[in-house]
């Protein structure tokens, strides 16, 4: 009974694809038309499809010409169906990976900007310690003013430890966890 559900969807995903798409007629004996394509789309991202049907007529004239009496006239349509080919996708731009290590240097703004507000913040001495907690890691970023007695403070080092004291830590993991963190900020989701 359960698969059934499967080959019944099955079945109406195939119906539903296969919906024909209504020819426009053309007579082959008009005169040729020229199609304007959108700007940034190429006549190779158009798929044609042409089929010619001949079409036998009887005609007869009542000008009393032999010639004209009883003969087949056949005359050519072409049917035209144009369908839009999928457009191409465009490539996300992926931005580089974040390295814990080019932050070294660093004010706080821009780590603000790669990584969004620590977890945690505290203050050792002049030392400010921005905490960051991870599923697989918790990494620490230390800032120290840039002289002495400044108030204005960069990234001097950084720090990476398991999330269980004393446990062990897998740095690849780690390394990625921040980086997928960063990625997520930075494209906005």
């Amino acid at each position: 009974m359960r698969h059934s559900h499967f080959y019944l969807f099955g079945f109406a995903a195939l119906v539903a694809a296969c919906q024909p798409v209504t020819p426009t007629t053309v007579n082959s004996k008009a005169a040729p038309t020229i199609t304007i394509v959108p700007e940034g789309q190429t006549e190779i991202d158009l798929v044609v499809s042409t089929v010619t049907k001949t079409v036998d007529n009887e005609v007869g004239t009542e000008s009393g010409s032999e010639s004209d009496l009883g003969s087949n006239n056949s005359t050519e349509d072409t049917v035209i169906a144009a369908i839009p080919a999928t457009p191409p996708i465009q490539p996300t731009p992926v931005q580089p990976p974040f390295r814990p290590n080019a932050m070294i240097g660093s004010a706080s703004d821009i780590l603000l900007r790669d990584l969004g507000i620590a977890n945690m913040i505290r203050q050792e001495g002049p030392i400010e310690i921005w905490q960051y907690r991870f599923a697989e890691c918790v990494v620490d970023f230390f800032f120290y003013p840039t002289s002495q007695g400044s108030s204005q403070l960069v990234i001097k080092d950084w720090d990476m430890r398991s999330v269980v004291i004393g446990g062990r830590i897998n740095e690849g993991k780690c390394l990625a966890a921040i980086d997928h963190h960063h990625q997520k900020l930075v494209a906005g989701s």
